[in-house]
C-alpha cells in the first residue's frame, strides 16, 4: 500500500531550521501530486522533489505553510519546472502565489483530502495542512520535532498562536508533521507541552523575541532544539 505522503528533506540545515526544512508530498495518478514548502531554489533537492511527484501522478499545486524564506523560496523554481499554481493564505504574505486560500479549502490529495486550515501566531498568514481521513497534521512552524518555537513580533503574535494551538486541541489529530524535526506521534501531549510553556514563560518569551527581531528570519527554536540539530547535522 503507497505511503500516503513523503518527506523529501531540504539541505537549509541550520541552527534555525534544524537539519532543514521538512517538504512534503502526497497524492497519486487520480489526484496528482501536491507539494508543500519547497524550501530552496537547489538543483538535486528539485529533481528529488519533481522525481517524487512524477511518481505521484506529477506535480498539480504547490502550497505553503507561511512567507518565511525557509518554505518557499523554490517555489518559483518548481513552478517554472510544472506549472504548477502557488497556493497560499495570502499575496501579502507570499507575494509569489497565484492563488490565495481560505480557512477550510479542501484539494484532492489521492484517496483523501486535504484542508487547509488558516493557524496565524508564529505568523499572520500562517496555514496548516490537515490529511482528513489519515489524520495527519502538516503543521508548517506551529510546532517543531524538537525544542519550541519562538513568536517574533510584529509577524508572530502570540495570543493568536495560543489560541491557535487551542483550536488544534479541538481537532482529531493522529500524527504531526512539523516542517522542522521529527514526526510527532503523540500530539495531543505536544500541544498541551506548548500552551504549559507559553503560559509560563510568555513574559520572558515576548522581551528575547522583541530584542532579537529581524523580518527575513524563520523559525527562530528553543535550546533544546538546537541542541538537537547540533547533534543531528553532519558537521
Amino acid at each position: 500500500m503507497e505511503q500516503p505522503y513523503t518527506i523529501i528533506l531540504a539541505p537549509n540545515p541550520s541552527l534555525m531550521t534544524g537539519p532543514g526544512t521538512n517538504t512534503i508530498l502526497l497524492g497519486n495518478q487520480a489526484s496528482s501530486a501536491i507539494v508543500i514548502d519547497p524550501a530552496i531554489d537547489d538543483a538535486a533537492y528539485l529533481e528529488a522533489i519533481l522525481q517524487e511527484g512524477e511518481r505521484r501522478g506529477g506535480i498539480g499545486r504547490i502550497l505553503i505553510t507561511h512567507g518565511h524564506h525557509d518554505h518557499m523560496d523554490g517555489a518559483a523554481a518548481l513552478r517554472g519546472r510544472t506549472g504548477a499554481p502557488i497556493y497560499a493564505f495570502s499575496r501579502q504574505g507570499v507575494p509569489i502565489a497565484d492563488e490565495e486560500i481560505a480557512d477550510g479549502t479542501t484539494f484532492p490529495a489521492g484517496n483523501d483530502t486535504l484542508r487547509a486550515i488558516h493557524t496565524p501566531g508564529h505568523r499572520f498568514d500562517h496555514h496548516c495542512y490537515l490529511l482528513e481521513q489519515q489524520h495527519t497534521l502538516f503543521a508548517g512552524d506551529i510546532v517543531a520535532g524538537a525544542g519550541t518555537v519562538v513568536i517574533i513580533p510584529p509577524e508572530g503574535d502570540m495570543q493568536e498562536y495560543l489560541d491557535t494551538l487551542k483550536r488544534l486541541q479541538t481537532i482529531d489529530i493522529a500524527e504531526i508533521v512539523p516542517a522542522h524535526g521529527p514526526i510527532i506521534t503523540e500530539p495531543r501531549a505536544k500541544l498541551e507541552e506548548y500552551i504549559a510553556h507559553r503560559m509560563e514563560r510568555e513574559p520572558t518569551a515576548w522581551s528575547a523575541s522583541s530584542r532579537s527581531y529581524r523580518p527575513w528570519r524563520c523559525c527562530l527554536l528553543a535550546q533544546p532544539f538546537a541542541r538537537w540539530c547540533s547533534a543531528s547535522t553532519p558537521m
